[in-house]
């Protein structure tokens, strides 16, 4: 059994993403060493903190089984303890690797079973259905039947297809006229859905669960729509209780081990409504960092209750929160307006950011990103 002062070598699978940050923040400050895989993003953001003792370069091939079979090579070479996965694609990787007789515990993932009805939209009303959490209006259908069942739901809806991420695979049709351009867009095998639009505020709830329960969780809110996909810009704290009994049930009923994330929106003729699950940290464990809730030491093996997953408050009366590199995105895109946006949400709201003080490497880094934001801006 690791003990608490036990120094751990961890994996990180992806670098770019928020929650790779909220990771290598919690775990590098509490003195385990920190290493990650990184793809083409050529500025390499979150591998320039001070936390993070090496980066590889780690090809995918978008095949579950071969990934994992490489990941396994690479782990047992470099002697790694801890495997953590950080993208939707990454949790189909590990959920096969920790398969493996010798390596597989190091790999902290729910079952293949459990992260296919994540990765499944299809599967995941069906498990919304069997647990009595609410969903939007919906039809499975195929390129065949698309149309009918959009003369049933009505518009605006959605057409979605399974096993993309986040806004990814997600295409919003206002009119009959354009749903074969939408299915042109989708491969050919994609399992198919489509929604009717539910009017109300987009929510998430984001946790750690270790075998079904649920050792810490943080919900939040948008603070507006944008058309960037992925993680927010700005966004609020949700006080909404239900939000946490809702991940409370689907991890039950997964018994679900690892990081996990669900969208929702409420509405207030519906109440809270699931879009979908996924199988992984928000990257809004930044801002629940920034409030004391440390959801990425779930990842350790001593981490077995709630009181585990508390961290000293970097800004513990934080309602908002800025995602600096994604508003310098934004401000590019958006001019006078969005800047506008940006200092009303600071003055209407006690603001944390992604900003990392007691981090000289990330700082250093995250600063001169701005700085060509800025530029680039004129």
């Amino acid at each position: 059994m690791t003990s608490p002062e036990q120094k751990l070598k961890i994996l990180l699978m992806t670098e770019a993403w928020q929650s790779a940050l909220a990771c290598i923040q919690s775990l590098g400050r509490r003195g385990h060493e920190i290493h990650v895989l990184v793809g083409n993003d050529p500025e390499l953001l979150n591998a320039k903190s001070s936390w993070v003792k090496g980066v590889t370069r780690f090809p995918r091939s978008m095949k579950a089984e071969g990934d994992a079979k490489a990941l396994l090579d690479f782990v047992e070479e470099r002697g790694f303890d801890i495997v953590i996965p950080i993208s939707d694609y990454d949790a189909e990787i590990a959920a096969v690797a920790r398969e493996h007789p010798q390596l597989g515990e190091r790999f902290v993932s729910s079952s293949s079973d459990a992260i296919a009805v994540a990765r499944s939209r299809n599967r995941t009303v069906e498990l919304a259905r069997k647990l009595g959490i609410g969903v939007p209006p919906t039809e499975f259908v195929t390129r065949e039947t698309a149309a009918k069942a959009l003369e049933k739901l009505g518009f605006p809806a959605y057409l979605k297809a399974s096993s993309s991420t986040g806004s990814f695979g997600v295409q919003r049709l206002s009119t009959m006229d354009q749903l074969e351009q939408a299915l042109a867009k989708l491969p050919e095998d994609a399992e198919i859905q489509v929604q009717q639009e539910v009017t109300g505020v987009s929510h998430g709830v984001t946790g750690f669960c270790r075998h079904g329960e649920v050792l810490g969780s943080f919900a939040f809110r948008h603070a507006y729509k944008t058309n960037l996909g992925g993680a927010q810009a700005h966004l609020l704290l949700a006080d909404e209780p239900q939000l946490h009994d809702i991940l409370g049930k689907v991890a039950r009923e997964l018994d679900w081990h690892g990081g996990i994330d669900l969208d929702l929106i409420v509405s207030p003729e519906h109440g809270p409504v699931l879009l979908e699950i996924n199988p992984r940290l928000s990257g809004t464990a930044v801002f629940a960092l920034k409030r004391g809730v440390d959801l990425p030491a779930g990842y350790l093996p001593t981490s077995t209750s709630p009181e585990d997953l508390q961290a000293a408050p970097l800004n513990p009366n934080a309602t908002g929160f800025i995602n600096i590199p994604r508003e310098m995105i934004l401000l590019q895109a958006g001019g006078k307006k969005m800047r506008e946006i940006a200092l009303g949400f600071r003055r209407q709201h006690k603001c944390a950011d992604s900003w990392f003080a007691n981090d000289p490497g990330y700082s250093r880094a995250l600063f001169n990103a701005v700085q060509v934001g800025w530029l680039r801006q004129g």
